[in-house]
């Protein structure tokens, strides 16, 4: 296709979130000449990245050493830090059993061993990070963290993140180009990536690039590509991040003859209010991330779910999916006086009922209030082991037994008024089906070759999550990559 304008650069980065800034900033630090290309209009700039928690996991295996060169600088509560050590076979073991083993090996292994120093180096460029206190537990003198959840997090959450990276960028020199969005890969006569067709509000331009690195998402936020591969009511669920995710960058490599790898069926898929807004849900503070503290029940007034199989990291990202099954595709959580002191701030001022008694609470719910009080009964019943400490932040093992499901672990008596409910349906964040990719992050075509001068980095690959997702991986996985994929792309322009 024939155009007037052109630009001119080493390394095209297209797809503005965390994997595409740090992908720069490393490609720009190697000497190139660097150009980003950002799909959302500047205020809206940094895809996922921008409506995410902020959180990286990361191996730590000295504990609070490590975290040292991260929380310099910091302000801290007062008190004495400790934090318990999270080794890279406890980082990579984790991400294997969530996946059923299905991830891939050796890009499990890079990201798990490289994400200390990829946060360390992301410190060193400007980046200021902060302890993720919803977890800390206070021991007399000492701000204690157990391993059971991610510590790590950008100070200012996700838009923190993405605003601290865009301002390293942008002293760095490096050039964006705003509500920019490229439409088709260009390739030369010895088959290798040199370019892209991009469209702004201007009209079609051509840019050539000795190397291209895709990092711009999935294809969430397209609902025929939701129901297409997701499935039935897939179109229907409420998006938690980015609009602007709608598969291109996909598409074009596809068109190239790109090969695909990963969970096509599967999907980050978490638990949202009701309320919520139906596109980038998670910016109204719309996470409902306590159900393992209480009991969660559908229309029918049914459990349908082991609400304690696990800390919150490692289910949150797979009951979306099960209350998309459910009557309605909602369900409610319930929690009794005993818990309500103890939900996140998410939940203060969230609209909710509550009543003093249970058979009132489904009544205004409008639930099944003969198997709703019948489904409370047989809980409070079952539980086996009523007399042992509630422990939050460990397995603590209070569980029921002859339930279907059980509750296997945080399983309390839902018998202390006043009782409370909050309506939750399924919030998408992102896909995990994408594009295959080797250790450098090179995009690999269905002949099992790698693409000269062509890379992917971040949610648009595969391979790296199935059937469920531990909070935080993403970030440092994009970050990880982003770095070997600039590394690579540097060297291709030599």
């Amino acid at each position: 296709m024939d155009v007037t304008r052109k630009v001119d650069c080493d390394v095209l980065v297209v797809g503005g979130g965390n994997a595409g800034l740090v992908a720069s900033l490393e490609a720009h630090s190697r000497g190139a000449n660097v150009l980003l290309m950002e799909k959302a209009p500047k205020k809206a700039r940094g895809g996922n990245s921008r409506f995410s928690g902020g959180l990286f996991r990361i191996a730590y295996p000295r504990g609070t050493e490590d975290f040292v060169p991260l929380v310099k600088g910091m302000k801290l509560p007062k008190g004495e830090l400790e934090i318990e050590p999270y080794t890279k076979d406890d980082f990579y073991n984790k991400v294997m059993n969530l996946s059923e083993g299905l991830s891939d090996k050796r890009a499990t292994e890079i990201f798990v061993e490289n994400s200390l120093e990829t946060v360390i180096w992301m410190k060193e460029q400007g980046l200021n990070w902060d302890l993720f206190w919803d977890f800390m537990i206070k021991k007399e003198d000492r701000l204690f963290f157990p391993n059971t959840t991610t510590v790590l997090q950008a100070l200012g959450l996700g838009e923190g993140l993405v605003e601290m990276l865009y301002g390293i960028v942008e002293k760095r020199g490096i050039k964006v180009l705003y509500e920019t969005a490229a439409t088709s890969l260009i390739m030369n006569e010895a088959g290798a990536v040199c370019g892209v067709m991009a469209k702004d509000v201007d009209g079609l331009f051509r840019v050539n690039a000795k190397s291209v690195i895709l990092t711009c998402g999935g294809f969430q936020a397209s609902p025929e590509w939701r129901r297409r591969c997701l499935g039935e009511n897939w179109d229907l669920v409420k998006l938690r991040g980015t609009r602007y995710d709608t598969g291109d960058g996909l598409k074009m490599a596809l068109e190239i003859g790109a090969a695909t790898v990963g969970h096509w069926g599967g999907c980050h898929a978490s638990i949202v209010s009701e309320d919520s807004p139906m596109i980038e849900a998670a910016s109204a503070n719309s996470e409902r991330y306590c159900y393992h503290l209480g009991v969660l029940v559908n229309r029918k007034g049914e459990r349908f779910v082991d609400e304690g199989e696990d800390f919150m990291p490692y289910t949150y990202a797979k009951f979306g999916k099960e209350i998309l099954k459910q009557p309605g595709s909602v369900a409610f959580q319930i929690f009794d006086g005993k818990i309500i002191p103890r939900l996140r701030p998410a939940y203060q001022n969230a609209i909710h009922v509550e009543n003093d008694s249970l058979e009132g609470l489904a009544e205004d719910l409008d639930i099944n209030i003969e198997k709703f009080m019948a489904t409370i009964k047989q809980f409070n019943e079952a539980i086996i082991n009523d007399e042992a400490p509630f422990v939050p932040f460990r397995l603590d093992g209070r569980r029921t037994r002859g339930l279907n499901p059980d509750k296997t672990n945080w399983a309390q008596k839902v018998d202390k008024p006043p009782y409370r409910a909050f309506a939750v349906v399924c919030g998408l964040t992102m896909t995990y089906g994408g594009l295959k990719t080797n250790e450098r992050a090179q995009v690999i075509d269905t002949s099992d070759r790698a693409i000269p001068g062509f890379y992917a980095v971040g949610e648009i690959t595969g391979g790296f999550f199935y059937h469920n997702y531990p909070v935080g991986t993403g970030l440092v996985r994009g970050a990880v990559m982003g770095r070997i994929a600039a590394a690579e792309a540097v060297a291709n322009t030599k």
